[in-house]
């Protein structure tokens, strides 16, 4: 019978890997299905922008903070079981979503849903990617580059779901009920596929209960701060750049953003074989440094074109170019933080945890930035944080056949 490095069969190896895309996915589907109710539940609820602004910080703040905590957990219990405990219990925090929008309901009431609901999705990342780091382990060479795209996948999917079942009007109750039930059908019985986490050595240090970045995962934390704030800024803020600053109509607006997600998912469809060629490290200062290269020069021809249909698309072309250099290096990231100490989901924890500090303080950041100078200017500051893993992130020694 055919073995992986890891000493598990190669069949059993393959399970894992299909029981973890299919949790990404999953993940990715309801949290994509909740984006096109927003509107909905603003009006039923009667929101203000900034009350509703407000409400939509709490999943990025509950995530912070199951993110540190949930190193521990996988560390203690396996990041396979503990997997299958965390997926329906996200399912079922988005019924408090459901509940917290309905007619009667008020921002209060929201805020804590949508806090509960990100701690649940905050954990589940931590766990369904310290399993995908045990599976890649496994295959010895790197898969959690096209998890992290199936993940993308679903929350397109899901996106068109919601809007769909928010055009029939259907519930937002039956829409997350529905969906999770059928989710759960079809990952909970694959899930038993998923494998035991490698062994700690005797003299290894004791878990921390709360996972903080120490040591050589610093400088990975810091790299995922800056990937992920550029990644929530351009989410955040291209298109109002294209609109206000650039000139673009209301069609073209979103076209920045458009094309960062489209390169950023077909990046990471391909990125782990460029990650199995060139390896994590490298891999990951090639990328932002091309990313970070291609927005800033964008962003160049459109100042240099201002008031011409040329800026526009030079801007868009820019982001282009940040989605497909950014795409592998999140991931990447997550992927050498699961091999820099003797414990993965702890070490994974401590990264996520930087980089969705980053994602949640980013357009916050630039929105100040905007204010002191201008949008222009401030986008500027996008490229220049883009950079940063080049920095970061330096070679180091590795055992023959590593990934890094």
């Amino acid at each position: 019978m055919a073995v992986s490095p890891t000493g598990v069969s190669v069949a059993a190896a393959r399970r894992a890997r299909l029981a973890v895309a299919l949790t990404f996915a999953a993940n990715g589907s309801l949290f994509g299905s909740w984006a096109p109710r927003v509107p909905e539940v603003k009006a039923l609820l009667g929101l203000s922008d900034g009350v509703l602004g407000l409400a939509l910080l709490a999943p990025g703040a509950g995530s912070l903070i199951t993110l540190p905590l949930a190193g521990g957990i996988a560390a203690r219990w396996g990041s396979g079981r503990t997997t299958r405990w965390a997926l329906p219990l996200f399912f079922a925090s988005s019924l408090l979503i459901a509940w917290a929008a309905r007619p009667g309901g008020n921002a209060a009431e929201l805020f804590g849903a949508l806090f509960v609901f990100g701690a649940a999705m905050g954990a589940l990342d931590v766990l369904m990617n310290a399993q995908g780091v045990t599976v890649e382990q496994a295959y010895g060479r790197s898969v959690l580059s096209s998890f992290h795209a199936v993940f993308s996948l679903g929350a397109l999917g899901g996106t068109v779901i919601g809007s769909l079942a928010a055009g029939w009007h259907i519930p937002l109750v039956a829409q997350f009920g529905v969906l999770g039930a059928a989710w759960l059908v079809v990952v909970l019985p694959v899930a038993r596929g998923f494998l035991p986490d490698p062994p700690v050595p005797e003299d290894a240090a004791p878990t921390p209960v709360f996972a903080l970045p120490r040591g050589p995962l610093v400088p990975l934390a810091i790299a995922a701060f800056a990937v992920l704030l550029a990644e929530g800024s351009t989410a955040d803020w291209s298109a109002v750049l294209l609109r206000d600053s650039l000139g673009a109509g209301p069609a073209a607006a979103g076209a920045a953003f458009a094309a960062f997600s489209a390169t950023m998912t077909l990046g990471r469809l391909v990125g782990d074989r460029v990650l199995t060629r060139f390896g994590r490290r490298r891999a990951v200062r090639l990328f932002a440094g091309f990313g970070a290269t291609g927005l800033a020069a964008g962003l160049l021809v459109a100042e240099l074109t201002a008031g011409s249909s040329v800026a526009v698309v030079a801007a868009v072309a820019g982001f282009l170019l940040l989605g497909a250099g950014i795409s592998i290096t999140f991931p990447a990231l997550l992927a050498e933080a699961g091999v820099t100490g003797p414990r993965a989901a702890p070490a994974l924890a401590a990264v996520s945890s930087g980089g969705y500090l980053g994602f949640l303080v980013g357009p916050t950041v630039i929105g100040g930035l905007a204010e002191l100078t201008s949008l222009g200017v401030a986008i500027w500051f996008v490229a220049l944080v883009a950079a940063a893993p080049v920095v970061l992130v330096r070679r180091r020694r590795v055992a023959p056949g590593s990934t890094s």
